[in-house]
């Protein structure tokens, strides 16, 4: 089912020097001014319940609007769900504070006299893990451009493979954990699930990612070593062994950024990795 219409979902978390960026025809960020309570109330007065958990985000800077419409494409991810993808395509891009809290039929920078009102929670978290190492805020040009280039076939991915999808999932809602040892579980296992190794799991996990990432020589055997030496971590911390509090988040950090490296693989190449892919990387 598509979702019909124009809608704002309202984000925080990340920050940009325009006020409005268009993405694509049908999606935009757009600053917005201070929310104000006595607005917002208004919603409530309107239908939307829950306006009362959106109240703090009143007070707080690098409040945006993502503006999704509706565009000529029959698949993938609808009008609402797009939003959801450019939310975590910029996660992807370790802007990992970005956070999309509410959906409005409306823009959020026009709530005075409110008149059928559609609104509801996005991805509301009272709590979200947040690592300085990972905590990229500012959207450079960079992002804007392998954004623009790289949506629809992400999009397109999502629509025509499980396991992809399941990846980006992943990407974005490691975050919700209740704590780093529970993401940390989920974010390895969307890594295996891309690999689907059942036997000798460290040699060819390691062996197979590094072959697929990088080209033969030194580059491909550090590779190796780091994610051999990452999946040692990942064991340690999902079977409870005592390890330093530094380590389990190196292990996070390190485990998202191999993810993440997976992903953007297949984004780049348009293309889901099969067991085809990684017996090439390795033997030819």
């Amino acid at each position: 089912m598509v979702t019909k219409g124009t809608w704002y979902i309202l984000g925080n978390g990340i920050h940009f020097k325009e006020n409005e960026i268009e993405l694509l025809p049908y999606l935009t960020i757009r600053k917005i001014n201070k929310i104000s309570v006595f607005e917002l109330a208004g919603l409530g007065s309107k239908g939307f319940k829950q306006w009362s958990l959106v109240e703090p985000f009143c007070y707080l800077q690098n409040t945006f609007e993502i503006v999704s419409t509706e565009n000529e494409s029959t698949f993938g991810y609808d009008i609402l769900n797009r939003a959801w993808l450019l939310n975590t395509l910029f996660v992807l891009r370790n802007k990992t504070t970005i956070n999309s809290v509410a959906l409005l039929n409306r823009s959020w920078n026009n709530l005075k006299g409110p008149e059928n009102i559609q609104a509801g929670l996005c991805d509301y978290h009272v709590n979200m893990i947040q690592l300085k190492t990972l905590q990229e805020i500012k959207i450079e040009n960079t992002d804007i451009d392998w954004i623009k280039k790289y949506f629809e076939i992400a999009n397109t991915l999502a629509y025509k493979h499980e396991k992809f999808r399941y990846s980006i999932e992943v990407i974005n809602s490691w975050r919700y954990c209740v704590d780093i040892k529970s993401a940390i579980a989920i974010i390895w296992a969307a890594i295996e699930s891309i690999v689907d190794v059942s036997t000798e799991i460290t040699y060819r996990l390691s062996l197979s990612i590094s072959s697929l990432l990088c080209g033969r020589g030194e580059e491909r055997v550090l590779k190796f070593k780091e994610i051999k030496s990452l999946y040692g971590l990942r064991s340690k911390v999902v079977h409870g062994s005592n390890i330093k509090e530094a380590e389990i988040e190196k292990a996070l950090v390190g485990s998202f950024s191999l993810l993440a490296e997976l992903v953007v693989f297949m984004i780049e190449n348009n293309k889901m990795i099969n067991d085809e892919d990684f017996q090439t990387a390795i033997f030819k």
